[in-house]
């Protein structure tokens, strides 16, 4: 089994979409906060533009290898698809490229009822061979490596993880453990959603480094144990179909502009709150927020609501 061997691996459309700017996200440990640090509002706008980063996917997911390729500059790439991430591209999953150096073959890719999810917008994983330790993202998946005791000592304080590099450990405090759950409500919804308020836009963002629209609300529903496609076109596919005028906190709005060719599109998802809010993020260059729906651009450019709750 292939799983993702950094905090969070891009997947891109092709090996030839990173640029020389795109260089720290690339490689074995990724240097993610690098990376985002050094784009400016144009580089950042590109990755949209032209369409170069697909998604990301966090430590220990599962990806299936479709086919080897070696760049010009000689580096290895992986086209793979994302069983996790549910897309109208691929029926196996979410396809893209990654590069070799962040998968590994490993035992560590955990089933969902093993797993030990992170459930703070970010913890550090500790404890690692060569004492290394890692920034992981909200909603990463580890295999639990011992029973944790129910004992309030100094031991469970720590949760102990198998994981593709191998044995480490996590907060207590920042983790879910198999068999928890959080209760799938729109308070639940608003109270993950909003400690990302701020957090810039990330054009196919899918971690808390920095998330889309449909990123965002795919992590959170994800949270919930609610299963969504990855992307706002597929998504509207989904849920139950719910009149413009009656939605209610917790359903998914969704928004259309003309296209390239003038067709009105699906492009973009907000999680409605209830009293006339929405949490969403917004687009390139902007942060997520909190805002009113009734007389913005959003409100005229309402085409869909679907209900999950």
């Amino acid at each position: 089994m292939s799983c993702v061997a950094v905090a969070v691996a891009g997947l891109w459309t092709s090996p030839d979409a990173p640029r020389a700017i795109d260089a720290p996200a690339l490689g074995n440990p990724v240097l993610l906060e690098r990376w985002l640090a050094a784009l400016d509002d144009e580089t950042r706008l590109t990755l949209c533009k032209e369409k170069r980063l697909a998604t990301q996917v966090l430590l220990d997911t599962p990806v299936g290898i479709l086919e080897h390729h070696r760049d010009g500059h000689g580096n290895d790439w992986c086209r793979v698809v994302v069983p996790s991430q549910r897309s109208s591209l691929d029926e196996r999953g979410y396809p893209g490229w990654i590069p070799a150096a962040q998968l590994v073959e490993a035992e560590g890719c955990p089933a969902d009822a093993e797993s030990v999810v992170v459930m703070a917008p970010i913890a550090w994983l500790q404890g690692l061979p060569q004492e290394r330790s890692l920034k992981l993202s909200f909603l990463t998946r580890l295999k639990l490596a011992e029973p944790v005791p129910e004992v309030a000592d100094r031991r469970a304080s720590r949760v102990w993880v198998e994981t593709s590099l191998g044995r480490g450990w996590l907060p207590r405090d920042s983790v879910q453990l198999p068999g928890e759950g959080l209760p799938a409500t729109t308070a639940t919804l608003e109270t993950l959603g909003r400690r990302f308020d701020g957090l810039r836009y990330l054009w196919a963002g899918n971690s808390s480094f920095g998330y889309d629209c449909s990123g965002l609300v795919h992590s959170l529903f994800a949270a919930i144990g609610i299963r969504l496609p990855r992307d706002a076109h597929d998504q509207v596919e989904t849920g139950l179909p719910v009149a413009l005028d009656e939605r209610r906190g917790g359903d998914l709005l969704f928004f259309e502009k003309p296209d390239d060719a003038g067709r009105l599109v699906v492009d973009h998802v907000a999680l409605y709150l209830g009293e006339d809010r929405m949490l969403h993020s917004p687009t390139n260059n902007a942060r997520i927020e909190c805002r009113r729906l009734g007389g913005s651009d959003y409100e005229r450019q309402l085409c869909a609501v679907r209900r999950y709750l």
